[in-house]
């Protein structure tokens, strides 16, 4: 379970780990889910002990119905995280600054969805389709590596589903926020393209 005394913490990547990271994104696939044409997403998980990441097998990614009413009770298959991204410090850099907010133990499986959302000139694209949620675990952590002419796409976050948030911001550059998921719910406001250019929001969600 979560600790109690933990409940949010924000903080920054240096700019050379959003270097590294920034061009990974361009490699995301699309997949076949509800989801799978606006938010192009990898999928794998870790755990991290000693400065050290040990990857584990692949696994079919879950929720719920009660938990995620967007795309519940459906077993997600995506192609893993990059060998090139899991092996960078930048990788390792997230995985370091979760585990010491949260006060996550060694053994803790950390599951990482590395996502592109995309968005499209005159029509808003739902960043959270999922609504107001929380993911069905102790900690979350989101970190948005960059955004790309885009308005909207705003962090939120509520201390209750039917709450108005307490905190709403464009992270961007690496910005990221770590909450206690049983404590905390979260969304993501929609976003759209500024103009015709390609439009999109890159970041990696982290779960324990």
């Amino acid at each position: 379970m979560a600790a109690a005394d933990f409940l949010l913490q924000l903080g920054q990547l240096t700019t050379d780990s959003v270097a590294s990271l920034t061009t990974s994104f361009a490699n995301l696939p699309k997949s076949n889910y509800l989801d799978g044409a606006f938010r192009l997403r990898r999928y794998s998980h870790f755990t991290y002990a000693a400065e050290s990441l040990q990857e584990l097998p692949l696994k079919a990614f879950s929720q719920n119905q009660q938990v995620n009413k967007f795309q519940g009770d459906v077993a997600r298959e995506y192609q893993p995280i990059e060998s090139a991204v899991v092996s960078s410090s930048a990788f390792s850099e997230m995985f370091k600054k979760f585990k010491q907010m949260a006060d996550i133990t060694d053994d803790t499986p950390i599951e990482v969805h590395q996502m592109r959302i995309l968005g499209k000139t005159g029509a808003s694209t739902e960043a959270a389709p999922e609504g107001v949620h929380q993911d069905g675990f102790d900690y979350l952590a989101v970190f948005v590596i960059e955004r790309k002419n885009i308005e909207g796409g705003e962090i939120c976050v509520h201390p209750a589903r039917e709450q108005a948030p307490i905190m709403k911001h464009a992270f961007d550059k690496g910005e990221f926020v770590v909450l206690n998921d049983r404590r905390f719910w979260h969304s993501a406001s929609a976003l759209q393209a500024a103009n015709d250019d390609l439009a999109y929001m890159d970041v990696f969600v982290l779960t324990a």
